[in-house]
């Protein structure tokens, strides 16, 4: 809607202080030329709007203008306030701030839609545990150190646990990224960007020193590219399983495997499956017994087999 457009702009201005029509068509998704009528139809109703040309011009708001969230609509309340898993904000140490921060944003809305927004935790939750218990347990205090780092661009000494060593690293931290209930950390280490699992890094230490953090790096671009490249260098195995039909519906309620096939021939049933890595395959088969039959990839008949004689000689 227009009305939504135009407060939208005076947002972004109040934020931004100076935009140009380009920059504002690309965040509104609108032509230059709407953004240049709006402009027109905010200075008609009095608000103290300028566009100046030239290399260093743009669109500016005059003087101390400011505007307050006016003209909001429901659904816009809604998506801000859908519930944030309860983990991160937890982990972040400011679980106490969302209920505070929604009350002052509602100002004066009617009690009616308040009870509203507090029953939509009722419809929909978002859950940020994972299935299985965490080896590790998060350390607070090394993410609050983290974060500080990261707003203050502080370099960082941290030791850090792989899987066959323990070493010293330095860091210029840029980011922090929650996947699944996951915090990982994006910093610079010798002029590469990396990826570190917070619940990895045995101690940290903040340093005096700080550093400069580059202006084109984008959290949200890096993270979605890197875990594109991750995903790419995973194999993939897909399976053809022979099923009994007595089997099929559990296999078809177990999170995290998706068939990608279904066929009949005769009265059996076949199915494709991937698996990121061979012996999940043969795991997955190796479970149902005689249910179900492997019939490619032949690796994988070999490595059942193989599990099959280990199993037998151990009883």
């Amino acid at each position: 809607m227009r009305a939504d457009r135009l407060i939208s702009i005076l947002m972004l201005l109040q934020i931004h202080k100076k935009l140009t029509a380009s920059e504002l068509s690309e965040r509104l998704e609108v032509s230059v030329r709407t953004i240049y009528r709006d402009i027109d139809t905010l200075s008609g109703i009095g608000v103290p709007i300028v566009a100046d040309k030239g290399i260093n011009g743009g669109i500016k708001l005059i003087g101390n203008y400011k505007t307050s969230i006016t003209g909001i609509n429901k659904n816009e309340l809604f998506s801000l306030f859908l519930p944030t898993g309860d983990k991160i904000l937890e982990d972040l140490g400011i679980e106490k701030l969302k209920d505070s921060t929604i009350l002052k944003i509602l100002g004066e809305t009617s009690t009616e839609d308040l009870r509203e927004f507090e029953n939509l935790q009722n419809y929909i939750y978002i859950d940020m545990n994972t299935w299985n218990e965490p080896n590790t347990i998060l350390n607070t205090n090394t993410l609050s150190l983290l974060q500080n780092a990261i707003w203050n661009s502080k370099v960082l000494k941290i030791i850090y646990r792989k899987t066959e060593e323990v070493k010293e690293v330095k860091l210029e931290p840029l980011g922090l990224v929650c996947k699944r209930g996951t915090w990982y950390l994006v910093a610079i280490n010798n002029h590469i960007i990396k990826t570190y699992k917070v619940t990895s890094i045995e101690s940290a230490l903040l340093m005096p020193n700080t550093f400069t953090r580059p202006d084109n790096f984008n959290l949200k671009s890096y993270w979605i590219d890197s875990t594109n490249n991750f995903k790419s260098l995973i194999p993939k195995y897909t399976f053809t399983f022979k099923v009994n039909p007595k089997v099929l519906n559990n296999i078809k309620e177990r999170p995290f495997i998706t068939i990608s096939e279904t066929m009949h021939k005769d009265d059996d049933i076949y199915l494709k499956i991937k698996f990121d890595s061979l012996w999940q395959g043969v795991e997955f088969a190796f479970g149902y017994g005689k249910s179900i039959k492997i019939i490619e990839p032949l690796e994988a008949i070999s490595e059942i087999k193989r599990k099959a004689e280990e199993v037998l000689e151990l009883y």
